[in-house]
């Protein structure tokens, strides 16, 4: 198993094993300046016979630091499930070309990242997502309130520049099947598109609806829907290896 290098503390509970770390947010999209935050998801794993425990949640089964790192760790069985649905967040940890933690354990599951993949899920997490997003903060311009909603009010650059970078995303795994996380040559674009939220809602919504249709043209190869038995095979063979 890779020895941890990582700069931060991982506080998992007794019988918890850590699988899989990465360094995400801004730092891997290329896009970080001097005063970014440097944000990490992983992977953990509960012992199997926790699982029978009374009071086990799995939606819940996650663990968010916050010192002296922005750290967010989901337990294997809820990560697998937030893929399958196409969550972006989680989605783009199976392909950062490096991995601050590695445990062999998780392999299988970047091995077979490809299966997790489906046209209808990636349309609706991603692209449906972000053209929500401009819709809403069109709205909100025209009935005088500033940003995306109160809690993005002071960052409605950033977030718009996280809502196109997720459509750029949508675009390569309908077409490649992959994706490449560092968007840096992408960088003017997306931070034109960012000032374009501040500055011109209408023209920011528009541009996600005229995206939004383009991407819905795309020939991909792609099946309609992930395959979710795989996703549960893996996991069934997961928990019973580590029983």
């Amino acid at each position: 198993m890779t020895e941890p290098t990582y700069p931060t503390a991982i506080d998992l509970l007794a019988g918890e094993d850590l699988l899989l770390l990465g360094v995400t947010g801004s730092t891997a999209y290329g896009l970080s300046h001097e005063d970014s935050d440097v944000d990490r998801l992983g992977i953990y794993c509960l012992p199997t016979e926790a699982l029978f425990r009374l009071g086990f949640n799995q939606s819940k089964a996650s663990h968010v630091l916050t010192d002296p790192d922005d750290v967010q760790l989901h337990e294997i069985g809820k990560y697998v499930a937030l893929v399958v649905k196409g969550n972006p967040t989680v989605t783009e940890l199976l392909y950062l070309d490096t991995h601050e933690f590695l445990d062999p354990r998780i392999e299988p599951l970047i091995a077979m990242r490809s299966k997790l993949l489906g046209k209808q899920t990636i349309k609706a997490a991603y692209t449906g997502y972000a053209v929500a997003q401009a819709k809403r903060l069109a709205n909100r311009a025209q009935a005088g309130q500033k940003g995306f909603n109160s809690d993005l009010a002071n960052r409605t650059a950033k977030h718009g520049r996280h809502c196109f970078r997720l459509m750029l995303q949508a675009e390569q795994l309908l077409t490649e099947g992959t994706i490449t996380v560092d968007v840096s040559e992408h960088r003017d674009e997306l931070f034109a598109v960012g000032e374009l939220a501040e500055s011109d809602v209408d023209a920011f919504a528009a541009k996600f609806e005229e995206r939004r249709q383009y991407i819905d043209g795309l020939d991909s190869g792609l099946p309609d829907l992930p395959d979710v038995a795989a996703a549960e095979q893996f996991l069934i063979d997961f928990r019973i290896g580590n029983l």
